[in-house]
């Protein structure tokens, strides 16, 4: 069984609790072991002293203390909330929190299936790579960037997230991996049109964004290599210099002196963060245009989730619980909600175990549960690769027989030995007809044995 984690604030460690993990590299640490049991009070002091929180074992700390006391995170939450009544999470627009937001200026209906439009996408996600690539190539060069290129890529890519954003969402998961800076920037710019059509902007904005998040790091071909190795350990000196990348990115444009002002700002103020902590300028709060702390928060999922360093990256649920835990200090607590709600508690792309010990990874979302999305079956109870693959889609299956498939945990992109191309190799074969798979699972008859 997998281990489970709980995390816990500094303040609120206590004598007795198994260290599992940190907030942050062990390597960076003098802990000579990976994992201990908290046995002082130095060891306690010693732990405040670098870390804002630490993540314990449940089962090893609850031979020494109880835990019940100690503050529930979001992710504690989403676990309670999966492991008893079938019921969604209450974020964005529908929560008592979400007023700073702007009303939604249109709506958007999925007009392509995931499976018509996963084609689709897979080949504009070929294309804009390479634009992305060649965007990179000219600015290190010192030529001047084909805005036209940028643009006609951008629009497609919009349209195709507008018609179904899973679809690309899925094939930015797929990619993560892959860390370069100009891929990084496609990604970011995927996340933040599917953020965005959530929002219900208008599609001049859904592209004006797309745009300025392929662009706006560019200005880092002009850094020295080692700065973009090693940005988790720069000097002070070194940050300032990195920082400049922004400047960089501006005078590139400005050369054309051809790029919309709405473009400019975003990339201007992207760095930004809600309590003044982001550079350039400093700003805060509302200082900060919409469109540019949607740019923010996209950027930084992006960066926690598929770091350069890949034993770093957080798990997209983990990012999604650190995210939270952000609201109100690095960006604003509304849009920290809806975007939690637009790419749900297990993002599109994430590996899953169901509490059938299947393995799974997540397909699309459902807008009437978030807990409960389309997986598509990789691994047996066994954790041995499948001989036919099964869509299936957990609302459905739950709303429709006395089974209650749900998801217990999530790992990371890999796991299992699971790759692009099985996934890929999985989509174009798999069924989804919900009796046949009903059917099945009730003769494994494994639902109704295992305790979550």
């Amino acid at each position: 069984m997998a281990v489970q984690n709980k995390k816990v604030l500094a303040k609120n460690i206590a004598i007795g609790m198994y260290v599992s993990a940190l907030d942050r590299p062990w390597i960076e640490t003098d802990f000579i072991l990976e994992g201990f049991f908290v046995a002082t009070n130095k060891d306690i002091e010693k732990l405040q002293t670098i870390c804002e929180f630490v993540y314990i074992d449940v089962e090893l700390t609850k031979e020494r203390i109880d835990i019940d006391a100690i503050e529930p995170t979001l992710l504690t939450k989403i676990k309670t909330i999966a492991n008893t009544d079938i019921k969604d999470i209450s974020f964005g627009r529908g929560s008592s929190s979400s007023k700073g937001l702007p009303r939604p200026e249109t709506t958007y209906k999925k007009s392509s299936s995931f499976s018509n439009e996963f084609r689709t996408a897979n080949q504009l996600y070929k294309d804009i790579t390479v634009t992305a690539s060649q965007l990179f190539s000219d600015v290190s060069a010192g030529n001047e960037v084909d805005l036209s290129s940028v643009k006609r890529s951008a629009t497609a890519v919009v349209d195709s997230v507008v018609r179904n954003p899973d679809a690309f969402l899925w094939l930015t998961r797929l990619h993560e991996k892959d860390a370069h800076t100009h891929n990084r920037s496609l990604r970011t710019s995927i996340w933040a049109i599917a953020f965005a059509r959530h929002l219900g902007l208008e599609k001049t904005k859904l592209n004006n964004l797309s745009i300025a998040l392929l662009l706006c790091n560019i200005g880092k071909a002009k850094l020295p290599i080692e700065l973009l190795e090693n940005e988790d350990k720069l000097t002070d000196e070194e940050l300032l210099e990195y920082q400049k990348h922004v400047d960089y990115t501006l005078d590139a444009l400005k050369i054309m002196g051809r790029t919309p002002q709405a473009i400019i700002t975003v990339i201007r103020a992207h760095c930004e963060r809600f309590d003044g902590s982001g550079y350039p300028m400093k700003l805060m709060g509302d200082e900060i245009p919409l469109l540019a702390q949607i740019a923010g928060i996209v950027s930084y999922y992006e960066e926690i989730t598929n770091h350069r360093v890949q034993e770093n990256s957080l798990d997209p649920t983990r990012a999604v619980e650190h995210l939270y835990n952000l609201r109100n200090k690095k960006f604003m607590s509304e849009l920290v909600e809806e975007f939690i709600s637009s790419i749900g508690i297990y993002p599109v792309g994430s590996i899953v175990e169901l509490n059938s010990k299947e393995i799974a990874i997540i397909v699309e979302q459902n807008n009437k549960n978030q807990l409960l999305p389309q997986v598509l079956i990789l691994r047996d109870n066994n954790r041995q690769p499948v001989n036919v693959f099964k869509l299936l889609d957990l609302y459905e299956i739950n709303q429709s027989s006395d089974i209650r498939p749900k998801i217990i945990n999530t790992y990371p992109l890999g796991t299992f030995g699971i790759d692009v191309e099985e996934v890929t190799k999985g989509l174009d074969s798999a069924t989804g007809n919900h009796d046949e798979v009903n059917k099945v699972w009730n003769l494994k008859g494994l639902l109704k044995k295992i305790v979550s």
